[in-house]
Formats: C-alpha cells, structure tokens, sequence
C-alpha cells in the first residue's frame, strides 16, 4: 500500500531541512522515491507530464475509461494525462476507485490535494505561511518542523467520552491543531498564498432520482462487477468473514466470479453473545469458502492497546479494531497481500438498527400511516430486546429527535448520545457546543440523508481509517467492494420501503443475493455485529491495569475528567458484569477512556 508526502518551502526558508524524503523516513520508509518536493513509497506512483507531476497513492479499476491503450500505462499516468485533457474536477469524477493524490503545476507554481467520494485513502495537510506540506500520514506531517503536535480541544472532548460516532462529523478536523484533513470528495488548491476548498462529486439530486426503476439483476451484475475489479487489482487476496450478510456477500461472488473456494479469516470468542461461529458456518459449510478461525479470548488488553497504538494516529475507536488487527496480522502470516471486507454494506443497504427510525420518518412524511403502523409492527417483532425494549412511543419519539419536519429529508445529531457521559468530563470540557454535529440534507429522503451522513461523517470514516493503518501496519492493500460509487447512485434509486421491509433491513439487497449465499444466511435478521467481549476483558484479566490507570498521576493531571464521576462509572460497570444480569453496561466508554489515554502517551513518546 502506497505512501505519499510532500512540501513546499517557498525561497530561502528557516524550514530547508524539512524534506519529502525525511517524511517518509520518519514513518518506516527505508527507501523512498523523491521527485521535486514529493516522495513516495513506490516509482509507479509518480507521473510527469510537460511542469505538472502527480503523485498518487491509491488505484484505479476502471483504466479502459481513461485511454484506448490503457494497459502501456500505470494509474497515475492514466490520471495525469486524463488531467490534461479534461481537467482535474471532470477526472476525479470519472474516476472509479480509492485514491489520494497531489498535483504539482509549475506553470502556475500550484498545489493541488484530493481525495477518493469516500475517503477511503487519507491525505492530510498542514500550513504555516508560505509552507506547506501534505501526506498520507498525519505522522509523517508531525515530523515537520513548523508542525506542532498540540492536540485539538474540540476532538479531545469527542474522544474522551461522546461516542466514536462523534469523531469524524466535521470532516477536516484531525486529533491535531496544525494538521488538517481533505474532506471525502474535495479538491483544496493552493496558489499564491491561498487555500481553496471544492467538492468534485455531488449526490444525485432527488428530481433525477424520480422515476428509475432499479432491479435486483441490476445490482446484483453491478455488486458483481465491483468485485471482479477489485479482484483484478488485488494480489494474494483473503477475506474477513463475520456472520452478517456483506462480509458473505463479497466472498461469495468472489467464489462465483472465481469458481474456486475462497481464503476467509474470522475472529471467534467463548463470550456467545458476541461469538459468531454458528452464523458463520453456514458459509463455511456450503463449501465456497477455505476457513480459518482465530480465537480471541480474555487476551492482555492493555499490552494489547501499547502495541496496536503505535501504528494508528487516532486513538483505536473500538474493540472490533482490536480484532482486525489481529486477524490482519494473521492474515500477513499466512501470506496474504490483501484484505477485502464488507464495510460500505450497512450504508449502502441500510442495515443498521437506527436505520429503522429515518425509515420511519419518510413514511411519516409521506403520509403512508398504515404502512407506518405495520412496519413499527414488525420491527417491535422482530427486534425486540430485554434491554432495548421497541415500543411504539419509542418509534414515535425517535422520529421526533433524529429528523426534522421543517426540512423534508434532514436528519438531526443524537443529542442524547452526545451527552450520554458529559458529567465524567472535567468541568473544564463539560461545554459540547462546539462538537455539535449539522448534518446537510442531500435528499428529500430521511433515510438517505441519512445514510449518506453515516458513509461520510459517522461510523464509516474511523472505520476506514482503522482498516487502513491496520493493513498498512502490515503492508497489507485493503479493498473494500461495496464503497463502489456506482452502487450507492444505482441504490439511491430504490425507495426506502424497498430496503427497510417488513421490519428486515436490507430486503432489497437480500432479494438480490437469493442464489449467492446460504439460506439461512441470506434470511437471517438477527445483526450481532462484529464485536467483542471488552467488557468482560477490562473487569477480569485487565480491571488491576484499568484501575491503576484512572488512578495514575499522569492521568489526572491531564484534567480531561472529573475523577469523582469517573469513578462512579467504572465501579458501575463492574458491578454490572459481576451481577451477569442483561443490562446495558459502560464498556463503550470504557473502551474510549483507555484508548484515548495510551494514544496521547503514545504521541508524547513521538
């Protein structure tokens, strides 16, 4: 997996040892390929053309689209010439793939940084005056001598105690004041002393979407093609496999596409409430899969934490990035060169449980009230919990919070999980003003709004920063098949009664695999979700270590929390996971408090 840097001194500069090269270096480059002020970790990712050059670190699975003669040349030159011909906005929109580029001008003596619709390659930059640098690498970045390492307040507070979900919904802010993200999407030029921001990709907008019938046969030839191109692109691939739909999904059209069993890796627990290997062996057992299980069970936690943090630049979100690590790590044992995962499938099929409530909401405002009646029906069926009970009133009152009938289409932040853990902040941090999410209405579609928020500034955008430092830790390429742009404009044409279904979701997508997977897989409606038993890891084997570290000197001088409160929280927790009773207990918080603690002890050993 590639890795690009580069800076921009302008005349003499104070700053003149500062290079791409060293860049690179810092972050375990041996060798790095240096073109005028740019550096990468690979010569196939540099082109010239004429006084531009490119840089790029990602891939293309659509060449044929760029040039006849595709096949004399690499992605970047594909681009590059592209570039030339059409410019840059119209290209990056033509592009098909998971990308992170620089265009250096000579002409214009300009900078141009973007990034993939999705995200899916980081690129970040930091500016001081007339200096600039930018990389793949917020590491690498922090190696420069006009950046400082001064962490960001407002994303101090997110990671301390609000939700994962909170980290990535102002899309440019990084955990460091000087660094600063490219949005998914988005162009930022610099020329002549100034920055400017564009987005190069629009979401279809509802006028064209009316009217498109879309089949299953239409998505499922098109899932199919995202996977084949993916395929072509990847070397020595294997497959994570949970128990839910998309992981199964995507190696089962590998198998159809290959018509040979395909590598699959899955983390197993004792803990059966999180354990998915009765799910996962009806894959298994149809015969289109080569298996291997790996058990992970009451492990050091905290030793566990040290040795993952270092090659992640955010602190760890949660647990399931534990548990890709691990499996990353087996996988690169094994000699696999690439990873593929379902992540994209929730989002593009609407597969999470809040989903439920932005469905609801459209059928609300569209004042079909007896198919609303009848789906809060079959959703209180289907997923009703000892501990998340599902009313009605609950249905009701979750519209109410998460949507706004003012302006058709936009969707609300969760206040009430924003604040959930406000009172264990030292009171210095208790103010959240500034961490309140506005999430823009890009449909008349509460679920689709919706659904587009989580792909670009919720759960998606740490998830794919974690895969990516996971597999980058082990020189491992991730590929990822549902984040083909061409299946969330083919599924933007399917009404929201079409994915969300008698209470199931992703009923569209489950039509359309009849034939592709096992039965019981494909009909399953019970979601476990990739998780683990972290709250039973930090209250036996690991509740010495967590005491000691809420404890620790170091800790409380930091002042993030109110000691007092925390502690409140963490006893609870124990007494909670003692008592064995089904009632919800901190470990989320838990998880937050720790990763976020060995993570700035890790930046301060940098």
């Amino acid at each position: 997996m590639g890795k690009i840097a580069g800076i921009q001194l302008p005349g003499e500069s104070a700053f003149a040892n500062d290079t791409a090269s060293v860049m690179l270096q810092s972050i375990g480059v041996e060798r790095p390929i240096c073109l005028l002020n740019c550096a990468s970790s690979d010569k196939e990712d540099f082109s010239t053309l004429g006084r531009r050059i490119l840089v790029l670190d990602g891939m293309i699975y659509n060449p044929e689209d760029f040039r006849a003669e595709y096949k004399g040349h690499t992605d970047s030159e594909l681009i590059l010439m592209s570039i030339e011909k059409i410019g840059l906005p119209a290209t990056l929109a033509k592009i098909n793939g998971d990308f992170a580029l620089a265009l250096i001008d000579q002409h214009s003596d300009s900078l141009t940084l973007a990034r993939d619709r999705f995200g899916i390659r980081p690129l970040y930059y930091s500016s001081k005056g007339p200096n600039c640098g930018f990389s793949s690498s917020i590491r690498s970045l922090l190696n420069l001598s006009f950046v400082s390492k001064n962490i960001n307040p407002t994303f101090l507070k997110t990671a301390a105690a609000l939700n994962y979900r909170f980290l990535d919904t102002h899309p440019n802010r990084t955990p460091f004041l000087d660094v600063v993200q490219v949005p998914p999407g988005s162009i930022v030029e610099f020329k002549k002393g100034s920055i400017n921001n564009y987005s190069f990709y629009e979401w279809q907008s509802d006028e064209k979407r009316q009217g498109l019938i879309v089949t299953e046969t239409d998505y499922i030839e098109l899932f199919e093609d995202s996977v084949a191109r993916r395929l072509k692109k990847s070397s020595d691939p294997i497959f994570t496999l949970s128990g839910g739909l998309d992981s199964s999904a995507v190696i089962a059209m590998a198998h159809k596409i290959t018509g040979i069993p395909q590598p699959a890796i899955s983390s197993i627990h004792e803990d059966k409430s999180f354990d998915e290997k009765l799910e996962i062996m009806d894959v298994v057992n149809s015969g289109i899969v080569e298996w291997e299980a790996v058990s992970i069970d009451n492990p050091n936690i905290f030793d566990l934490l040290e040795k993952v943090t270092p090659h992640h630049e955010y602190p760890i979100p949660t647990a399931t990035w534990l548990n890709h690590f691990i499996l990353t790590k087996k996988a690169k044992k094994l000699g696999y060169r690439s990873l593929f995962t379902g992540l994209g499938g929730d989002e593009l099929n609407a597969g999470e449980y809040d989903y439920f409530f932005y469905f609801f909401a459209d059928l609300k405002h569209q004042k079909k009230d007896a198919l609303l009646r009848k789906e809060i029906e079959a959703w209180i069926r289907n997923h009703n919990h000892p501990i998340f009970q599902k009313t009605k009133h609950l249905a009701m009152s979750q519209i109410s919070k998460l949507t706004s009938p003012s302006t058709t289409g936009n969707c609300n932040p969760d206040i009430e999980l924003l604040y959930k853990y406000q009172k264990i902040l030292h009171s210095d941090l208790t103010d959240l003003s500034d961490v309140i999410p506005t999430y823009p209405a890009t449909s008349d579609s509460y679920l689709l709004s919706h659904s587009r928020n989580e792909l670009l500034q919720t759960t998606m955008p740490c998830c794919l920063r974690a895969s990516n430092l996971n597999s980058n830790a082990m020189g491992i390429s991730d590929f990822h098949p549902f984040l083909d742009y061409r299946l969330f404009e083919l599924m933007d044409g399917v009404p929201s009664e079409q994915k969300i279904q008698n209470g199931i979701t992703k009923a569209f997508a489950r039509r359309a695999y009849k034939g592709l997977l096992p039965e019981p897989t494909r009909t399953r409606i019970v979601k476990k979700g990739w998780n683990a038993p972290a709250h039973q890891w930090f209250a036996d084997e690991g509740r010495k270590k967590l005491l000691d570290l809420i404890s620790s000197r170091q800790f409380i001088e930091r002042g993030i929390y109110n000691q007092k409160e925390l502690h409140k929280v963490v006893n609870q927790h124990f007494k909670i996971v003692e008592s064995g009773k089904n009632i919800e207990n901190h470990m989320m918080v838990i998880w937050q408090i720790v990763s976020l603690e060995i993570w700035l002890r890790n930046v301060e050993s940098l």
